[in-house]
């Protein structure tokens, strides 16, 4: 008999085939990948699609790498009421190839896909080390694990000996029914309001300006902040999400404590007592990271939500917007990491589960970004500014959803010039190359460099399926995309006497054949490229990863000087 929850994942993964045009199955996978690994749906990345032939019954394959370790996800999805442990057996099996079979072994995969991501996995454990690789598995189905078999469980085991061997930083096998996709859709769905944030606070070593107390692996942060910080982010929150888990909305300006709030901070004689006088915010958090650099002291925070100090914390925003707080004005904050659903549930009624807080995730509300999704409306794209943020929302037809993440790669690989940071260093996008990215005043060109991007992954893809072997041009295709799409993106300017952006996006949009000929010729000119550098050409892995790689495609694109001529450039 099916089950209430097994009816609300089915009816999720309806709707996402809707969205994807994608069957059933498909739909599932896209669905699983998304919730285990809490990349975007429309961040997904095609190549890391392993499913078919000889696929070991892993089908998908993700590894996330930022300057100093590694994460790699392990997904094996079926759309079946039960837990097979034949499947499970095989899924160990798969382990095995991806961790521990010879290169030999490895050459007689008749799954080609699997294959380069198994050869991606291996160059990502080498370059971070092992020791701070994480390995997340799961094996996802829409039944129930409360109905797990003692052989499946048996194989859990099993696997959980042979790879939780101390070698990686962790090894996790989860298996994922019904009842958890459920947990984690409901989870994801919170995090879709939620407001992360960095917080300058008050510190000197010189005095106790800062209480961290740790009990029982819960962590807790007594600080102060100025109140125009409070003030900011209340104000920059538009939905009213920092207060999702308060029992009380703001009970308006003029109550007696409310006004007398207000009255306090915006008194010149009384702001500076204000943190005396003030019971202070107690704020519940995912996670936190408390900086304290002497000269930009700091508290980062994952979920925040304000749940008891409401309203303290509107009162401060409304005599910030009225102009009349106190520069002296200062509030005691208590945050606390809900670590587990009975602390949380103790402190307010509500849960929350820890997540890393990411450089992206904490540029979700600048201003920059709010002001993108606005400016990219009239160009049908729908921006993604939170992680998804269109997941079950209506998408209207001539509408494409475009993460941010995924916009960025694409002005960073083609405008930028930089494929290898845009394919392999992501995370640089949110630190060094952020301003330069968004910080704009016209969006063309990014939007240009976007349809180049997709018009080139949906190229490649086309073009991989059509090579039966892992040749030399089939690894280009598969690792090499966006250093196509850089060249091809030079093609496509080169190629018209307008400027006019307009001009290229109607020619790509309206007629196909026009940028894969322009990719037909960069694919050309990639090869000879790669073929003219040994080193490229024994280790075409690394050079996509390489910058040398890029100021080689810059040079062919640079009008060659007469000294450049002479010496055969």
């Amino acid at each position: 008999m099916t089950t209430m929850r097994q009816t609300l994942i089915n009816d999720r993964i309806a709707a996402l085939g809707v969205t994807l045009g994608l069957p059933p199955d498909q739909a599932f996978e896209r669905l699983a990948h998304n919730l285990c690994t809490n990349v975007g749906i429309f961040d997904f990345d095609d190549s890391d699609l392993v499913d078919g032939t000889q696929d070991k019954q892993i089908d998908l394959l993700t590894a996330i790498q930022d300057e100093k370790e590694a994460t790699i996800y392990i997904v094996s999805v079926k759309k079946t009421d039960g837990f097979s442990s034949t499947a499970l057996t095989q899924m160990k099996d798969g382990l095995d190839w991806v961790f521990r079979a010879p290169k030999e072994q490895l050459d007689t995969l008749s799954n080609l896909n699997f294959k380069q991501k198994i050869l991606d996995v291996r160059r990502t454990l080498l370059e971070v080390g092992y020791s701070n690789v994480e390995i997340k598995s799961f094996f996802v189905t829409v039944g129930h694990t409360s109905k797990i078999s003692a052989e499946f469980k048996q194989s859990m085991a099993q696997i959980d000996r042979d790879f939780n061997c101390g070698i990686y930083k962790s090894f996790s096998f989860l298996p994922l029914g019904a009842d958890e996709l459920v947990d984690l859709v409901k989870k994801q769905e919170k995090s879709e309001r939620a407001i992360n944030a960095s917080i300058s606070i008050k510190y000197d070593a010189n005095q106790s300006s800062l209480i961290r107390y740790t009990a029982k692996g819960r962590k807790g942060l007594i600080c102060t902040a100025n109140a125009s910080e409070i003030a900011r982010i209340v104000e920059d929150d538009e939905t009213g999400a920092l207060f999702d888990a308060n029992v009380r909305r703001f009970l308006g300006k003029s109550g007696a404590v409310n006004s007398d709030i207000t009255a306090t901070a915006s008194s010149p004689d009384e702001g500076a007592l204000f943190w005396f006088l003030n019971n202070g915010i107690t704020i519940l958090c995912d996670s936190m990271d408390a900086s304290i650099d002497p000269d930009d002291p700091k508290v980062q925070i994952k979920n925040l939500q304000i749940v008891n100090g409401c309203q303290t914390a509107s009162s401060l925003a409304y005599a910030a917007k009225s102009n009349l707080l106190q520069k002296d004005t200062h509030v005691l904050l208590k945050i606390f990491e809900a670590t587990d659903e009975a602390l949380a549930s103790k402190i307010v009624l509500t849960t929350n589960n820890q997540n890393k807080i990411t450089s992206r995730d904490l540029k979700a509300n600048d201003p920059l970004q709010v002001d993108i999704r606005a400016a990219l409306l009239p160009y049908g794209l729908l921006y993604e500014h939170k992680l998804n943020q269109y997941i079950g929302a209506p998408i209207e037809a001539g509408k494409k959803v475009v993460s941010n993440e995924r916009f960025a790669q694409a002005y960073l690989s083609t405008v930028m010039k930089k494929p290898s940071d845009a394919s392999r260093r992501k995370y640089k996008i949110w630190s060094d190359y952020y301003q330069a990215i968004f910080k704009v005043a016209r969006l063309e060109g990014h939007v240009l460099a976007y349809w180049v991007v997709e018009a080139t992954y949906l190229w490649a893809k086309n073009q991989r399926r059509q090579i039966q072997e892992l040749t030399f041009t089939r690894r280009i295709l598969s690792s090499g995309t966006l250093h196509l799409a850089r060249i091809a993106y030079e093609k496509v300017l080169a190629k018209s006497t307008t400027s006019a952006v307009s001009t290229h996006l109607e020619q790509i949009k309206a007629d196909q054949a026009y940028i894969y000929q322009q990719l037909e010729e960069a694919l050309v000119m990639l090869v000879d490229i790669l073929n003219s550098n040994p080193v490229f050409k024994d280790d075409l892995d690394g050079a996509f990863k390489s910058q040398t790689l890029d100021e080689a495609i810059n040079v062919r694109f640079v009008p060659k000087t007469n000294e450049q001529l002479a010496l055969g450039f």
